[in-house]
C-alpha cells in the first residue's frame, strides 16, 4: 500500500438528525449524525423499487464545530 494514498467518499443525502456535538477529555470537538441516501429503480416486473441506506458520520475539530452550528435535520 502506498504511503500517500487517499481514501475519499462523497455522500449526497438528507441529514437524519441534528448533529450532536461533544468534546474529548483533551479538548478536541467531535460531532455525530446520520445521512440517508436513496436509490430508486424499476425492476423487471415494471415495479418501482426504493431503497434507503443510512450512514453514520463522525466529524472532528473545525468540521465538527461547523456541523453542529449550521447543519439541521432534513437538509440535503
Amino acid at each position: 500500500m502506498q504511503k500517500s494514498s487517499v481514501n475519499k467518499v462523497i455522500l449526497v443525502g438528507h441529514i437524519g438528525n441534528k448533529p450532536e456535538g461533544r468534546y474529548t477529555p483533551s479538548g478536541a470537538s467531535n460531532a455525530t449524525f446520520s445521512i440517508a441516501t436513496n436509490e430508486t429503480w424499476i425492476d423487471s416486473d415494471k415495479e418501482r423499487k426504493d431503497h434507503v441506506e443510512w450512514h453514520n458520520i463522525v466529524a472532528w475539530n473545525k468540521l465538527a464545530d461547523f456541523s453542529t452550528e449550521y447543519l439541521h435535520k432534513g437538509q440535503l
